[in-house]
Parts: C-alpha cells; structure tokens; sequence
C-alpha cells in the first residue's frame, strides 16, 4: 500500500507567515466530513479522493457542485473526499521556492498520495489552473506519461468537459453529466482496483462501461489534411450521466461554512436541475436536460433546517430559470415567515421578467431586500425572437415597473453582442432599453431613492457553445466585437448606468477552448508554460500568451472561433451523446436564420 503523506503543522505554519489570506489553506472549517488521518492509516483500503477546484479558495466554496459531491462521498465509511483549490500567486510562489508539493485542505495530504483527483471545471478558462494543479502537485500532466503509474487517477467533470477533446491529452477519465450517482459508482470500481493490483487499463475499461464516463485514451481521431475530422474511432458515443429524481439526494444541509469570506456568501439550494425554455444560445440548457424539480414541501423542510444549521441569513434558490419552479410564491413565504427565523432574505438568481410577479416581488420584501437581476440578452425583438428569448419589451417593463413600485433600488440588466444575424439597429436597441429602464426608475421610484439609483448592465461577447443550435455558426471578430462594445459606452443614456464587460480576447480564446478538438490541448500546454494561469481573471488575462501558444503550436484559433462550421462536418464533441439530437439543434438553427429575415415590426 502506498504510504499517505502529508504537511505538518509547523510546516504550515511556516508556509503562511507573511501570505495574504492565510484563511484559504489552514481548513478546519465548521462541516468538514473526510475522515480524521489517524482513521485513514487505520484503513489503507479506503479510497481516497481529492475533489480539486481550480479557482481561489473564495469561488470554489461558492460552488454548490462541490459541496454536493463531498458529502456524497463522505457518508460512505470506506471513503474519503478532501478539497484542494488553486493558491493565489503568492502561496503558489512559496509552494515552488520550499518545494512543497501541494496538498489538500482537510488533512494536508499532499495530492499525489490520493487515489483520485477529480476536477470540477465550471469554465473552459480554468484549463490552465487544472495544469497548474498537476504541476503543483508533483504530477505528469499527460496521461500517456502516467501509463506505468496506477495512482492517482485523474479525472475531470463539470459543464465544460462536454467537449472534452480539449483537456483529454491530460485525463485518465472524464465524467459527462450529473455527478451524484456516478461518483459513488466509479469509486466503487477504485476500490476494486486497489485490491486487485490490476493494471491501470482493466480500470480505465470498467468505468468506461458506465454512462457518463468517457476515456481518451481508448478513441482515436483522423483529421482531414485542413484540420477537419474525418472520423473518430470506436463509434461509440458516450451517453451522459443523469439522476432522474432528485430528491433522492437531499439538499446539503450542513455544509463547510468557509474560513474567509466566499464570493456567495449564504446558503444555497438548487430548487430545479433543466430548464425548457429552449434559449438557442444557452448551453446550459440543453446539458442539464431533462427538467427535475425538487419536491415542495421537502425543499421547505431542508430549506429551514439548513438555515438553521449553518446561521447563514441569506438564503438563495437556484435553478437555470427559478422563477419557472411552480410553488416557488410558497416555498419563499414559508421560508420567509418561519417563526423560528428573523430578518431572512432571498435571493432569485436567473429571474425572468415575465415570470416576476406582484406577489412574490411582496414575498421577498419581507425579509431584507437583495438586488435583482434581469437577463433580456437582446435589446430588439427581432434579436430575442432570433436567439428563442420569448419575451416582449411590454412584459420586461411592466415586471420592472413592479420591482420599483415595492421599493428596489438595485437592477442589474444582462446582455449580449455579437449575437447571430445581429445588425446595427439591435446595439442601438439595447441602449434604448436602457434608457426605458430609467424612466420607468424615474417614475416610479420615490425622489429619494431615484438621487442614489443607479442602473448596473453587463455586457459579455456571445461564445457560440458546442450542444447549441448556435455550434456551427461563426464568433464576432475581436475588432467588431470592440467597435460595438465602444459604440454603446460611447453612447450610454446618462451617468446612472453603470457597464461591466469581458474583453472581446477573452471571448475569443473561451470560443477557441469551447469549441476545441484535442490538439487544443497542445495550445493550453504551451500558453500554460508560458505563465498562463488564472485567466477569468481580468487582470492576469493575457491575450499574447495565447496567440503565441498557437503559433508555437501551429493551431488556428480562427479555424474554431471566427469560421461557420458546415452542418455536414464532425464535431469534436460529437463523440458525446448529450441527450438531444443533432437534427433537434439543426432544426432550431434554421429556425433562428428564418427569423433573421424579419424586421421589428415596431
């Protein structure tokens, strides 16, 4: 067996001195359920797992994914899950300067020592922090040079490996679709494996017969001589996990409350998993198909209970559309008006406008106010009929209006540029809606709280995404994306707006990585090597790294961003079985440029 390593505590200690946010690598929070190392050398048959997020400490512990899965894991006696997040630069660079490998939270084990490390990858511009994570724990970063080695396995999940040609160089194994079940089923398999002393390929052929779980090294892609796929072999397409009921998992209701302030600072439920409403842009809606709703009066119960537990007095129900849960008006009166609970306030992420009602607006004004947040994308009809956003300007303004009239002061309107077919006149409609917005603040919103209103707009370049009817259509150019960023600051309807926004680089190089195949991979390497890291991060974001990793690579980031992609051609992610069919998206992509020929009839 092999032995289990791991920090002291003077070492730590020694470590921290001098480090900004000490709090995002000691552990011993409240809610911490892996099992004691004492327990762990008892028991060299458990199976261990180090459930690695490759962002800060603060983002990761705002990842509900992640707490699902650790307690998952943990109820089991014979396993054991810890956590291991991204060090910021500072601890990265002390890690590297002591040669210290990197090491998990609960018991600093040091990551190479555990049988498992799975990685939660929210977003395709964390592939650098994955890499940087293997190196900073001391290991191979490309499967085929851990061949030899049976442990660690490494492993990938999360919304952005449903392509996975990009990271696939670098995984044992990937994991599509919900994780809840198919954890416990692969950790199953672990354990046979460890007391097998099997080679790692009897493994890798075991879980591949699980749905969900896809292994790089047992397919084989042939490209045409201009980079297109010819064919991938086996044919076999990988279905992708789902949990078809999920009450059969309860809320987590105890989780680690964080040592340092998180980036979502409350407790968090997912009231519904899916969403119908068919957004032709929105990837997110096709991968978490079907719809699931949690049961009323269960989310009631766990939903107190867990307030309760952890003190938390903000509490947020969360789904891709939470305004579309029926019962929701119930759920946050009972929740709202609990006796054994003061001053509780709710928080409504991805509301939409027509399903904002007078009575829950009222509900929520019982406890403390929070912000809203508003997603139109489009500012013209033409733009929301294109990309399926059935929604009218009448129906926006008049849930505004009600979100004024009870007293709000805080708005926060989503869109985004660079959309299919969009013209001119549809970025001239986003600043008109803006400045509908204002009246209606104006008007309804008394003199007082008008003189601090201010009116926050997000404005992020369109990624055409892989499983969207939009997948074959051609991004924005970087310069065109720019022009019409600049246009609409230029041009903003007064000093009360305030506008956040991605730069269109970034954009780009997210398209680059979201449509990728598995030389991708080659480019993440190299701009990695090159001191890419962190690349969510505005400030770190370093667009020339990439652009040189791809000549060094001899890879086109244009082949995948700016290029319309034919119908006929094979896709990287082809290879995976989402649960919609090509002919379904196909179908809704023709809908759209039927659409585009139509002008605003107002």
């Amino acid at each position: 067996m092999r032995e289990i390593l791991y920090l002291g505590l003077s070492q730590l200690d020694k470590l921290l001195y001098g480090i900004q946010k000490p709090g995002r690598y000691i552990g011993c929070e409240i809610g911490v359920k892996s099992k004691d190392i004492e327990v762990l050398k008892s028991f060299p048959d458990m199976v261990l797992i180090v459930l690695a997020f490759p962002d800060i400490y603060e983002i990761g512990m705002s990842n509900l994914g992640l707490n699902i899965l650790y307690e998952i894991v943990n109820r089991r006696e014979d396993f054991s899950a810890e956590r291991v997040f991204s060090p910021w630069l500072d601890f990265e660079e002390r890690l590297r300067r002591e040669k210290v490998k990197l090491f998990s939270l609960e018991n600093r084990i040091f990551i190479d020592c555990f049988d498992v490390i799975g990685f939660n990858v929210q977003h395709e511009m964390l592939y650098t922090n994955v890499l940087n994570i293997l190196d900073l724990g001391g290991i191979e970063l490309c499967w085929k040079d851990r061949s030899n080695v049976r442990f660690p396995l490494v492993c990938a999940g999360g919304p952005s490996v449903v392509n996975p040609q990009p990271l696939s160089k670098f995984m044992d194994f990937m994991v599509i679709g919900d994780g809840e079940e198919i954890i416990i089923e692969i950790l199953e398999r672990v354990k046979l494996y460890k007391k097998s002393g099997r080679e790692k390929t009897w493994f890798l052929s075991e879980v591949s017969k699980l749905d969900g779980v896809y292994v790089p090294r047992f397919y084989r892609f042939y490209y045409y001589d201009d980079g297109k796929i010819e064919k991938f072999l086996p044919q076999k397409r990988i279905k992708k996990s789902v949990v078809r009921d999920l009450d059969q998992f309860e809320i987590v209701k105890s989780p680690i409350i964080p040592n340092i302030k998180p980036v979502h600072d409350r407790f968090v439920v997912e009231i519904m998993r899916g969403c119908s409403r068919g957004c032709r842009f929105c990837q997110a809606g096709i991968i978490y198909r079907p719809v699931r709703r949690r049961k009323l009066d269960y989310l009631i119960e766990q939903s107190i209970r867990g307030l309760a537990n952890t003190g938390y007095d903000e509490i947020s129900f969360m789904s891709l559309s939470v305004s579309d849960y029926k019962g929701l008006d119930e759920l946050v009166e009972s929740v709202v008006k609990n006796c054994d609970l003061e001053n509780i306030s709710v928080s409504l992420p991805s509301m939409r406008l027509d399903s904002f009602s007078i009575r829950l607006a009222e509900l929520i004004k019982a406890g403390r106010r929070t912000g809203l947040t508003f997603a139109p994308e489009a500012g013209s009809q033409r733009m929301r009929d294109i990309i399926n956003k059935d929604i009218s300007e009448d129906e926006m303004m008049e849930c505004i209006k009600v979100a004024f009239q009870k007293g709000w002061e805080k708005i926060k309107l989503y869109f985004m540029i660079g959309l299919p077919f969009e013209d001119e006149s549809d970025i001239k409609e986003i600043l008109r809606l803006m400045e509908k917005v204002l009246y209606n603040a104006r008007r309804f919103l008394p003199r007082s709280k008008w003189a601090r209103f201010n009116l926050n707009v997000s404005i992020n370049g369109f990624c055409p995404k892989p499983f969207t009817p939009f997948q074959w259509v051609a991004q924005d150019s970087v310069e065109s994306l720019r022009s019409k960023f600049d246009y609409i600051l230029t041009n903003l309807p007064g000093k009360k707006v305030n506008v956040s926004w991605t730069s269109p680089e970034k954009t780009k190089v997210e398209c680059f990585l979201s449509r990728g195949n598995e030389f991708t991979g080659d480019v993440i390497r190299k701009a990695w090597e090159s001191g890419a890291k962190f690349d969510n991060w505005t400030d770190l974001f370093d667009y020339s790294k990439w652009e040189n990793a791809c000549n060094n690579a001899g890879v086109s980031m244009d082949f995948f961003t700016t290029r319309v992609i034919s119908s006929e051609e094979i896709l990287p992610w082809d290879v995976i079985d989402i649960g919609i069919s090509k002919e379904y998206l196909l179908k809704e992509y023709e809908k759209s440029k039927e659409l585009s020929r139509k002008r605003d009839k107002v």
